[in-house]
C-alpha cells in the first residue's frame, strides 16, 4: 500500500486513516483505485501494482486515464465475439496487453459521496479473470475439435455454417465451402494399419491448416476421411485457389509423410502401391475435393449437399481433383 499527504483531505481523512478500510482494501486479491472527483488517483492497494504489473507510484495525484489499463478502459474497446460467447465473457470490461499476453479484467466502480451527497471521487475494484477465460476457451474448444486431426469437428462445422449463411444474407456477402475426402483410405489402412491411417488423417489436418487463411477461413473434419473448409467472402471460384494449395500441400508432402511411416528398406517397392500407374492397379492416396458457392435463400443443408456432390464428381477418374458445383 502508498500512504501519501493527499491533496483531498475529505478522502484522506474518511478512507486512508480508517484502519479497518485500509486493511480491508489491501487484503483484496484484486485491485483497488481511489480517486478524487478530478479523478486523480490518491491511493491504490497491495495488489494493485502486482496485477498491472507497473510501478504504480509514479502515477499518484495524476489523473487515471495515464495508466495504461484505464486509458484502454475509458476507450470501450470491442471484445471479440468468441470471447463475449463464453459464459464468463460478458463479466470483461477490459483487455489488456500486459508483458506481451492479454489480460481479461472485469470491473465495478463505486462511487463516494461526502456527508451532503456530493460525489467526492470513485473507487475502482479490478479482478483479472484471465484464468477463468482461458479454462472456459480450453473446454470450449475441446467441445469444438477433433482430437486426430486437431481440427475443429463436424458439430462446430455445422454452427459456424449456420452463422456463415445468415451473415451472407443479412450482408450480401460471398461464401464458399470445400468438401474433401482422401482417396482410397480404406485400402491404406487395410495395407499399413489404422495406425498409418491415423498419421495420414493427421498430416491432412496439417495441411489443410497450413494451407488456409488464418484468422479468415476455418478447417473441420467432417467424420472419418472426409473433411470440410469454410471459405468466407470467398466466391466459388475464388475457392479453387485455396483448394489447389491444398492438393499441392498433400502431393508434395505425402511421400515423406509416407515414408516415415513405413521407415523400412522395402519403402520404395510398398509406395508404387500408392501412386497411380499406367497399369490402373496401384492405389493412388489423394485428395478429391468439391465447392459450393452461397447464393441467396440457399440453406446450410443445401450447400453441403452440393458440396459433396461436387467432391464425389471429382472422385472420378481416381480423384485428385477440385469440382465446383453448378446448377444443371
Amino acid at each position: 500500500m502508498v500512504r501519501a499527504e493527499f491533496q483531498d483531505k475529505n478522502l484522506e481523512n474518511d478512507i486512508l486513516k480508517n484502519v479497518e478500510i485500509k486493511n480491508l482494501l489491501n487484503s483484496l486479491e484484486e485491485g483497488a483505485f481511489v480517486v478524487d472527483k478530478e479523478e486523480n488517483l490518491v491511493f491504490y492497494n497491495d495488489a494493485a501494482p502486482i496485477m498491472l504489473k507497473i510501478d504504480l507510484n509514479e502515477f499518484l495525484y495524476k489523473n487515471i486515464r495515464r495508466i495504461y489499463y484505464f486509458e484502454n478502459l475509458f476507450k470501450n474497446q470491442p471484445i471479440p465475439e468468441y470471447i463475449r460467447n463464453l459464459a464468463s465473457g460478458c463479466k470483461i470490461c477490459n483487455i489488456c496487453n500486459l508483458e506481451d499476453k492479454n489480460h481479461y479484467f472485469e470491473n465495478e466502480k463505486i462511487d463516494l459521496f461526502n456527508e451532503l451527497g456530493e460525489i467526492k471521487g470513485a473507487l475502482y475494484l479490478v479482478r483479472d479473470i484471465t484464468k477463468e477465460i482461458q479454462l472456459e476457451l480450453s473446454l470450449s474448444n475441446e467441445i469444438k475439435m477433433d482430437n486426430l486431426s486437431k481440427l475443429y469437428n463436424s458439430r462446430f462445422f455445422r454452427e459456424e455454417l449456420d452463422k456463415e449463411i445468415s451473415r451472407c444474407s443479412r450482408y450480401g456477402h460471398d461464401l464458399s465451402i470445400l468438401f474433401i475426402d482422401i482417396n482410397n483410405f480404406k485400402y491404406l489402412n487395410d495395407t499399413l494399419g489404422h495406425q498409418a491411417g491415423d498419421e495420414i488423417i493427421r498430416f491432412t489436418g496439417e495441411t489443410l491448416n497450413n494451407a488456409i487463411r488464418k484468422n479468415v477461413d476455418t478447417a473441420f473434419r467432417y467424420g472419418g476421411d472426409e473433411f470440410t473448409v469454410i471459405l468466407p467472402n470467398t466466391p466459388a471460384k475464388r475457392s479453387t485457389i485455396v483448394a489447389n494449395r491444398i492438393l499441392f500441400n498433400f502431393n508434395n508432402g505425402f511421400k515423406e509423410k509416407l515414408k516415415m511411416i513405413m521407415s523400412d528398406d522395402n519403402f520404395n517397392e510398398k509406395l508404387d502401391n500408392f501412386i497411380l500407374n499406367n497399369d490402373g492397379k496401384s492405389k493412388k492416396i489423394g485428395l478429391s475435393i468439391g465447392i459450393s458457392g452461397f447464393q441467396k435463400g440457399k440453406r446450410s443443408d443445401e450447400l453441403i449437399k452440393e458440396a459433396d456432390i461436387a467432391m464425389y464428381r471429382a472422385k472420378r477418374g481416381n480423384g485428385n481433383q477440385v469440382f465446383i458445383y453448378e446448377e444443371q
